[in-house]
């Protein structure tokens, strides 16, 4: 298989070759595995885009960490990101670009995010936009798992769709025409002592609904209050069973309530807390099974549950689907195994089955 690593001089004619393609109303496929794709290392990326290109993805979606407090990209991820955009040009893919950070990591509930913190965030949006407004985007991401209590404090809520809408806008006038997508919610409240909220739950109350979808009260700013969004997007992770399997609790968005989490974006759009198109054009933005605990999941079940998730949501209207790790990390320390491959290469039995889907 041809390798789209490249050299410098290749990349120089890469970047002005353009692209073709035309609309197609299929599903996308897409693949994530940041380590690979931003590694400096050829033979990393090699194996990367190697099987971007066997599996046929068509997105690539990138989280580079924010250096909380920075405002521009450190120069040395922005040349790994443009990078990766033109490789991924030459192996069919766009880049899906998001942020990552753990804001509110360790930090007591009574914490919550300054005004210069929020600032030096847009800024550092504004600064991702622009460095990469000249090569072929997909899309970008305005924040990660903002109901997940790590990123966001909860009390919060309201003043993330701010925040949000200020990176919306920011990111608009460095790179017009490219979409901007909301949501990128944690599936679930993963355990008791995590102290995030359920995605129906957290988008609700930070778009100043009540239970039935009407203004929490009758002032402006909340009847007022809208998120800025051209699509959503959902992770709808669920280690624990059948992605046909549904949670009883509908505000969780795992992978068995799709149909839920879709229904509940409509009434969203309804009552004009997000527009119609975004509520239309919904993207599963992470979605894997791990291969070791916590919640390991067999290896011929989670082949056999990736052809039904896959299903599911094509069914349902997604527009992509992204399967988050390529390999599993070779630090034993770090727990999400999630990996297509073993961390030395190995093809799980969900790799067959993964590029097999169209």
């Amino acid at each position: 298989m041809r390798s789209p690593v490249l050299t410098a001089a290749a990349i120089s004619v890469a970047l002005f070759a353009g692209t073709a393609g035309h609309a197609s109303a299929a599903m996308v496929k897409g693949i994530e595995d940041d380590r690979l794709m931003l590694s400096d290392d050829p033979a990393d990326r090699a194996a990367f885009w190697d099987a971007v290109e066997e599996a046929g993805a068509k997105t690539v979606r990138v989280v580079p960490r924010w250096p909380i407090g920075a405002e521009t990209v450190p120069e040395d991820t922005m040349l790994r990101l443009r990078r990766a955009a033109t490789e991924g040009q030459v192996a069919g893919a766009k880049l899906l670009v998001g942020i990552y950070h753990g804001l509110a990591r360790g930090k007591p509930t009574s914490f919550r995010v300054d005004a210069a913190t929020q600032l030096a965030y847009v800024r550092y949006a504004q600064s991702l936009a622009k460095g990469l407004s000249d090569l072929p985007i997909a899309g970008y991401l305005t924040w990660n798992e903002p109901n997940y209590a790590t990123t966001w404090p909860q009390a919060q809520a309201r003043d993330w769709v701010a925040l949000s809408n200020r990176t919306y806008r920011a990111i608009r006038r460095s790179d017009p025409g490219v979409p901007i997508l909301a949501g990128e919610a944690s599936p679930n409240v993963r355990n008791t002592n995590s102290k995030s909220t359920n995605p129906g739950a957290f988008f609700r109350k930070a778009l100043c609904l009540n239970a039935a979808y009407k203004p929490q009260n009758r002032s402006a700013s909340c009847r007022g209050t809208k998120l800025l969004a051209d699509g959503f997007t959902l992770h709808t992770y669920d280690f624990t069973g059948s992605p046909l399997r549904a949670n009883k609790n509908p505000d969780a968005w795992v992978h068995g309530n799709l149909g839920q989490a879709i229904s509940q974006l409509r009434k969203l759009a309804k009552a004009k807390r997000i527009t119609v198109k975004a509520s239309r054009n919904v993207h599963i933005t992470e979605f894997a099974y791990r291969s070791k605990q916590p919640n390991r999941t067999d290896p011929k079940l989670a082949a056999s549950y990736t052809r039904l998730a896959w299903n599911s949501a094509k069914k349902a209207g997604i527009k992509s689907f992204v399967w988050y790790l390529l390999r599993d990390p070779s630090n034993p320390e770090d727990n999400f195994a999630s990996g297509l491959f073993s961390s030395t290469g190995t093809p799980y039995p969900v790799w067959n089955v993964f590029k097999g889907l169209k």
